[in-house]
């Protein structure tokens, strides 16, 4: 047996014994509050998670699928309104996630959202990282509150 040979065994007795774990999607991005209201996210129609003013959550995105997000002037209730809303759609593949919008027009040549009509205000999406998401700060007719929560 050659020194290379003997080597590849090695190697491959290791892989066997430690387990090569299959790859899996999965990423972590962050929403981000930046805006006087509070944000409220839900994944997939599961529970929603609450992002007061100038705060940040960590979400992960481990397959495809749908994110809702909707801003209320105060914390969400009986009968509250969203003054904002949106629902994107996600990939999770390996270790890339990004959020989707705008159409597919020109999509392979340019990605989506290069027309100004796609855009996704006052949401910001893959920013900073792609699968990121970012409430900016908008008018909403109602009392901002304040952002030390």
């Amino acid at each position: 047996m050659t020194h290379r040979t003997r080597r590849a065994c090695l190697v491959a007795a290791a892989l066997a014994l430690l387990g090569v774990q299959e790859a899996g999607a999965g990423c972590l991005r962050q929403v981000y509050n930046r805006s006087g209201y509070v944000l409220v996210a839900s994944r997939d129609g599961g529970p929603p998670v609450t992002v007061m003013p100038g705060r940040s959550v960590p979400l992960r995105l481990d397959r495809p699928g749908r994110l809702n997000v909707a801003a209320y002037c105060a914390l969400p209730g009986a009968g509250a309104r969203p003054v904002a809303e949106a629902e994107f759609e996600y990939e999770a593949v390996l270790d890339r996630c990004f959020i989707r919008f705008g159409s597919p027009i020109l999509v392979p040549e340019f990605g989506r959202g290069m027309f100004g009509t796609q855009g996704t205000a006052p949401f910001t999406v893959n920013n900073p990282r792609q699968g990121d998401l970012i409430l900016g700060p908008f008018e909403a007719g109602c009392p901002i509150l304040d952002r030390r929560g």
